[in-house]
């Protein structure tokens, strides 16, 4: 009651005013507290990594040091030389005194670790003496003595050393992911605050303001219109409510009081009139009743023709916009002319008052009145009709002034527009902070692929995968957060373009069928025969469905198998409705978890979500992305029968098919960097150290030289300084200091010598209105971070590959100027030379032919060859193996797709009999014949076998070890 007397006695605006300003201190006090604590997590993060690089070079400078005291004791013990034997004394001495400051130092950014660090100090010691006596026991022993306290002693000790040093590390490498994880979760329940109390702080400012909407606007004045309808038919029993209200209700309430007591009041003396003498008296007091009523009260006379003759207009008309009450009451004249309002608007009026006469329904209008001395007003009349026996009709009603009104519903409308705005801002934060995320990721995935291409030991080719794999979902997670934000916000637009269904799908099963063969699932894919392979939609958002759809169904199911089918559910005028799902045999959900499905960061527990992790973003995303496609989503599960996961979405028919598979590369395929002329440069402009090595490096990789500039305007400065031609592309990134991307792609175009240089636009910020912002400034294509390789090499091809897929021959290669023969040019020769004894002696169906590998030891030094040929054999078995399962389950479809990507990548190598094998099991498989599908893959077992075995070999005689099978 009293939070309803509170709102009852304060003005509307005040009641607005306080709604805002909450929904403002609640932003505040959510942007403070967020900006503070990941300020305090990014601080935390520094010194962490500081700490954990500082341990580690130390810990190494200690190891290598060890290990070179054990070279300089073997030195002395076994030359028989004094001085020499004096010379690794004084240097043992030096050794133990830098190992006793490189472990000092540790404790000096590990102090916990102090106790530990004094036990590897006595070890030190007793080792640094054990080798003072090696030396000394040379020339004071007999022979072989000091030999023994070297194997015995000394060897023993460092070995122990050693193995401590390696503990230590372990520990130190421990307690960093510890304090990783720890960092993480503070970071996780900083977004869960952030968002719960933005939400909270939403739903209380809603909350608050529909109540003030519905019981201090809405609901009074509909009770005081329905008592005004009352009131004009003579019906005065119901009672007024509200007119101790201090606010514009309580004024309207009193003021239709006070009108309801004089029309009470008017109608007594109407009747005493007639029979008493008193009639005027009455009458005056009726006027001056009238007259402390806030708006005007009339009582007019409506003829037939639209002329009107006013019988009475209280005082308080003076005050209103329109003609004066004097003059209303001397004269008759059109309705409209009462009203001073413009000529359009006098029609309205003059069309109300005619239907009421007709229809004897209550007048109930405002209008606009413009003739006023301060500014428009807006005069609103309440009035109703009773007929007279000559057609026209008796009006009694009265005028009032609602101008303050309708300001107040202006207000309400700005109030309106400044949430809508903080909608779209809160979108464009989203937009930012994935900007700012992207930009470090795309450093991270950038040097994992350039370090995949570097010679590697297993443990490291299997982190550095393992980080790719860690960046590429922590990209995927960030791609849902904005997809999220977009649909969320209604900023996400759909494309509508040719594509196949059949190459969409074999897109799709290619990326999961590794992730399925590994936990051991058969992935199947099924196409009723009345599904067009030709459509015209979508395709990126239907793979993103099937893409969430089948990652759920290998994550919950531990074995049997996940199918993806598609059918038609209907046709008409409109197009088809197709009609996709996603079956497996995993566990299944409960009624209840299936109703808590397709909301935002939801799973169906929290159990599922310790054990298997995910943002539950990615049903919310398929579902809203189905309802945009015109269509829907679901799920059908029971517990422990599998689940199936089903999407409608509406697409059209192709009328002229379009040959994909010729234009679009395999996974295989697109593994191998394409060949670009050696001659051609790129240009490539960031801000960011990181961006710009992890672009340039990736062109090196493919042999294109690569310039770097750090802003638009050191960019124009370059181009200028050199002829047109020289660089085949530019790669430009759009935010960047002094002059932004968008700005200098507008300046060059501006330049006739730069209007057709091809212009590839790179930035973090991948949303629909970035990319027509950068069309729209005159880049040629557009290329989003982080950068992946596929992506580059699909989006510079039409600039630096040739018209034809052709591989760039030795004889383009020597056509170059070549420098003077050095060590590893021979090393090359060499292994030409090697790869020639390779050669096969049949003459039918070679396991390989060598010339390609000539070939390709002239496009690559030795390590990096052997880096290739292990990626390709590893690409290779994975094939084999999911061709194996695919075979055994008769998947035709993923025999067919699989054998032809396997076809499109061998003959790179030169393994022409399975390039030829590969072609016939995908001719038996796209025919669907089992007898010879088992004989075809019976020969691809064989000729894989016996080609990769001699890419085994090729590798030996490269300088490396073989890729185990």
């Amino acid at each position: 009651m009293i939070s309803e007397r509170l709102f009852h006695h304060r003005p509307l605006a005040t009641k607005i005013a306080l709604l805002v300003a909450l929904m403002g201190m609640i932003s505040l006090v959510v942007m403070g507290y967020a900006l503070h604590s990941m300020l305090s997590v990014d601080q935390n993060y520094r010194s962490l990594i500081e700490s954990q690089m500082r341990l580690a070079a130390h810990l190494g400078d200690a190891v290598a040091t060890l290990s070179e005291t054990r070279r300089t004791v073997h030195t002395a013990v076994f030359d028989r030389d004094a001085p020499h034997r004096q010379e690794a004394e004084h240097t043992v001495r030096a050794m133990q005194r830098v190992v006793a400051g490189q472990l000092d130092a540790i404790t000096h950014v590990q102090p916990s670790s102090a106790s530990d660090i004094g036990l590897l100090m006595a070890k030190v010691s007793a080792l640094f003496e054990d080798a003072i006596q090696a030396t000394d026991a040379v020339a004071t022993q007999p022979a072989g003595q000091a030999q023994r306290i070297v194997r015995d002693r000394f060897e023993p000790a460092l070995q122990a050393l050693n193995d401590d040093i390696s503990k230590l590390r372990q520990l130190y490498l421990k307690r960093f992911e510890a304090s990783v994880t720890s960092i993480n979760a503070a970071t996780d329940r900083t977004l869960w605050t952030t968002t719960l109390a933005v939400t909270l702080g939403l739903a209380m400012v809603i909350a608050l303001s529909a109540y003030v909407a519905m019981s201090q606007i809405s609901r009074p004045v509909a009770h005081l219109t329905r008592i005004m309808e009352r009131l004009t038919a003579r019906d005065y029993r119901e009672a007024i409510p509200g007119t101790q209200r201090r606010d514009e209700v309580g004024t309207m309430a009193r003021a239709l009081q006070v009108f309801k007591d004089s029309m009470q009041r008017a109608d007594q003396l109407a009747a005493e009139v007639v029979a008493s003498a008193e009639a005027r008296r009455l009458s005056e007091q009726l006027i001056d009743l009238t007259g402390a009523i806030p708006g005007a009260v009339f009582q007019m006379q409506l003829r037939t023709n639209g002329w009107c003759q006013f019988l009475f207009v209280s005082d308080k008309a003076a005050h209103l916009p329109g003609v004066p009450a004097k003059a209303l009451r001397k004269t008759e004249g059109p309705i409209e002319e009462a009203y001073g309002a413009t000529n359009a608007l006098q029609a309205c009026v003059r069309e109300a008052f005619m239907t009421s006469m007709h229809t004897l329904v209550p007048v109930d209008f405002d209008v606009h009145v413009d003739d006023c001395a301060d500014g428009p007003r807006w005069l609103r009349t309440l009035a109703t009709a009773r007929p007279l026996p000559d057609g026209g009709a008796m009006f009694n009603g009265v005028w009032l002034d609602v101008t303050d009104r309708k300001r107040e519903a202006q207000a309400l409308r700005e109030a309106k527009n400044t949430a809508e705005q903080a909608a779209h801002d809160r979108a464009q934060f989203l937009a930012m902070m994935s900007h700012e995320i992207r930009t470090p990721l795309n450093a991270i995935l950038g040097l994992s692929q350039l370090a995949l291409k570097e010679p590697l030991s297993a443990a490291q080719q299997e982190r550095v995968e393992q980080m790719l794999r860690a960046s590429k979902h922590l990209l995927g997670i960030v791609n849902d957060i904005l997809d999220f934000s977009k649909m969320d916000g209604g900023h996400l637009q759909l494309e509508k373009r040719s594509f196949g269904l059949q190459h969409l799908l074999a897109d799709v099963v290619d990326m999961l069928a590794p992730k399925a063969l590994h936990k051991g699932l058969a992935l199947h894919m099924h196409i009723d025969d009345d599904v067009p392979d030709h459509l015209m939609g979508d395709p990126q958002r239907i793979a993103q469905i099937l893409i969430n759809y089948v990652q759920n169904a290998i994550k919950f199911t531990q074995k049997g198998e996940v199918v993806v089918a598609l059918r038609i559910d209907a046709e008409d005028a409109q197009g088809l409705v197709l009609h996709g799902e996603v079956r497996d045999t995993g566990m299944g959900l409960t009624e209840s978890q299936m109703a808590q499905l397709f909301q935002p960061f939801h799973q169906s527990d929290t159990s599922i979500t310790r054990r298997f992790g995910g943002t539950g973003l990615g049903l919310v995303i398929s579902r809203q992305l189905a309802e945009l496609m015109q269509g829907g989503a679901g799920v059908h599960s029971a517990p422990g029968e599998g689940s199936t996961f089903w999407f409608t979405a509406r697409v059209q028919r192709e009328p002229e098919p379009l040959d994909v598979s010729a234009d679009s590369p395999t996974p295989s395929q697109t593994a191998l960097v394409p060949p670009a002329p050696p001659v051609q440069r790129v240009l490539v402009v960031d801000d960011n150290p990181l961006n710009l090595q992890v672009a340039c490096g990736l062109l090196a990789y493919a042999g294109i030289a690569a310039d770097s500039a750090t802003d638009g305007a050191q960019a124009m400065d370059q181009l200028a300084k050199t002829p047109p031609g020289t660089y085949a592309a530019v790669l430009m990134d759009m935010q960047m200091p002094v002059m932004d991307g968008l700005s200098a792609t507008r300046a060059l175009r501006a330049q006739p010598q730069w209007r057709n240089l091809p212009i590839v636009a790179m930035t973090a910020n991948a949303t629909h209105g970035d990319i027509e912002a950068a069309y729209a400034a005159g880049v040629n294509a557009y290329l989003a971070k982080p950068l992946l390789e596929d992506a580059l090499w699909r989006t510079l091809a039409p600039w630096l590959q040739p018209a034809h897929p052709i591989r760039t021959s030795a004889a383009t290669v020597q056509s170059q100027p070549s420098p003077s023969p050095s060590p590893s040019s021979q090393s090359q020769s060499q292994s030409q030379a090697q790869a020639q004894a390779l050669t096969n002696t049949s003459p039918q169906r070679a396991p390989f032919d060598a010339r390609i590998l000539e070939e390709l030891l002239t496009l690559f030094d030795p390590p990096s060859l052997r880096t290739l040929l292990a990626h390709f054999i590893r690409n290779c078995e994975r094939r084999m193996s999911v061709i194996q399962l695919a075979v055994q389950h008769e998947d035709w479809v993923t025999t067919h797709r699989e054998a032809h990507a396997l076809g499109g990548s061998v003959g790179s190598f030169g393994l022409l009999r399975l390039n030829d094998v590969a072609q016939a099991l995908e001719d038996a498989a796209r025919a669907r014949e089992p007898q010879a599908v088992v004989q075809q893959y019976q020969e691809l077992t064989s000729a894989a076998q016996e080609g990769l075995t001699q890419l085994r070999a090729m590798q030996t005689l490269l300088g490396g070890p073989p890729t185990s099978g």
